[in-house]
């Protein structure tokens, strides 16, 4: 709560959320004024029939949870523009664009659900009306699911399953509705079949992207079926490593996004480094936090982490040995330990056609172009022949450096 000078109250914030930089800058915001219950109080009583001061007005109040103050403020917002004209409110977190009418109507139906008594049914007239009225807005699923939340817990087991199979039928597509209603099964141990095709359905739908809330509600279906095997699968050491790995390498996304655009630094770097708080030993994720240290002038923390000391803990690993190398190459510095690098992935596995490619990168950044022609040579006579093409041509412009 923020007090002015004269005792009056001129904002609120109800709740914190991080980071801290956030939460200033909300207050900051509050003291020069913009937008506070102060300046858009005044703004109505001094303009009542402005539909969108009227409806900030009614937001403050949502807000700071006053039913009684924000219902009468929406029923005025309906009254003055019936047809939702006059302006949109787009949520913050969301980025929903809706009417401030449609929003109104929303909120005024979802106050009216709610019981007038401890265990009384909620009254669904005033949503179930929204529903009919806006069967295709953008809040209309919204009004769904805080009908859902009821039947998913409290409602008779008859009464839920009809609702589920109804709502089920305007989302068939939507994993979330899916599980709610896998979520009521659960809970009355039954029916088994059906949640079995439910499972299925969430399964398939959310396979390219799974939830960790949702597999791990599936996990619980399937024990409650007694299949242990299909619940380890789901929700098991495997989907964790996986989420874990799919964490860093959007991470490593995140970062090398940034870094190209050479903005948000910092926090680029930050990001990469996080990868080895959870993958350290990952060689992909050490080169890429490694590449954020040069591009961002920290050499000497690149080399500490992914440098001579590195080759040698490697040194018998080929396939590590030649990214190095080739990391290095790229980078144009830390060349004599990539050059040996490249050398000794050579001699451990000869055959191996772009281990030589590598050498000849490294030895051409080094200026040893006669070296260079020589393994690039050797890359050609091992190449397949769909990339022979393409290492001639590189041969050729070796020879031209000559």
């Amino acid at each position: 709560m923020v007090i002015g000078g004269d005792g009056a109250e001129v904002d609120w914030i109800v709740g914190y959320g991080p980071p801290a930089e956030n939460f200033q800058a909300k207050l900051e915001k509050v003291l020069k004024g913009e937008n506070t219950f102060k300046v858009v109080n005044a703004a109505y009583a001094a303009n009542p029939k402005d539909v969108a001061t009227v409806f900030k007005l009614a937001r403050k109040w949502t807000e700071r949870y006053d039913d009684a103050k924000s219902s009468e403020l929406y029923k005025q917002v309906i009254a003055l523009d019936p047809q939702g004209k006059d302006g949109f409110y787009t949520n913050e977190y969301t980025g929903v664009s809706v009417p401030y009418t449609e929003f109104a109507e929303y909120t005024l139906a979802s106050q009216g659900m709610r019981p007038s008594a401890p265990g009384q049914k909620p009254d669904f007239s005033s949503l179930q009306a929204f529903i009919a009225k806006y069967p295709n807005g953008k809040m209309t699923k919204q009004a769904w699911m805080a009908i859902g939340r009821y039947y998913s817990g409290q409602a008779p087991k008859e009464e839920a399953a009809k609702f589920f199979e109804e709502y089920a039928g305007k989302y068939p597509y939507d994993p979330a509705v899916l599980n709610m209603w896998l979520g009521r099964i659960i809970r009355d141990k039954e029916p088994l079949d059906k949640g079995a095709e439910l499972a299925e359905r969430i399964i398939d739908l959310t396979q390219s992207n799974p939830s960790a809330s949702m597999n791990m509600q599936l996990a619980q279906f399937y024990l409650l079926k007694g299949d242990k095997e299909k619940a380890d699968r789901l929700f098991g050491p495997d989907f964790i490593d996986g989420q874990v790995s799919n964490l860093g390498y959007n991470l490593v996304s995140y970062a090398n996004f940034w870094l190209g655009q050479n903005a948000n630094l910092d926090n680029a770097v930050a990001m990469a480094e996080m990868t080895l708080k959870l993958e350290p030993d990952n060689s992909y994720f050490l080169q890429q936090v490694a590449q954020a240290y040069v591009k961002t002038g920290k050499d000497d923390k690149a080399l500490a982490l992914f440098g001579p000391a590195y080759m040698q803990k490697n040194i018998a690993d080929d396939s590590a040995l030649y990214s190095y190398a080739s990391f290095w190459a790229r980078q144009g510095e830390n060349l004599d330990s990539a050059l040996a690098a490249a050398k000794k992935a050579v001699e451990i596995k000869g055959n191996t056609y772009y281990y030589w490619a590598g050498l000849s990168s490294v030895q051409e950044k080094m200026k040893n172009v006669p070296e260079a022609v020589q393994a690039m040579e050797k890359a050609i006579e091992l190449a397949p022949d769909a990339v022979k093409e393409t290492y001639k041509k590189t041969l050729e412009r070796l020879k031209n450096l000559k």
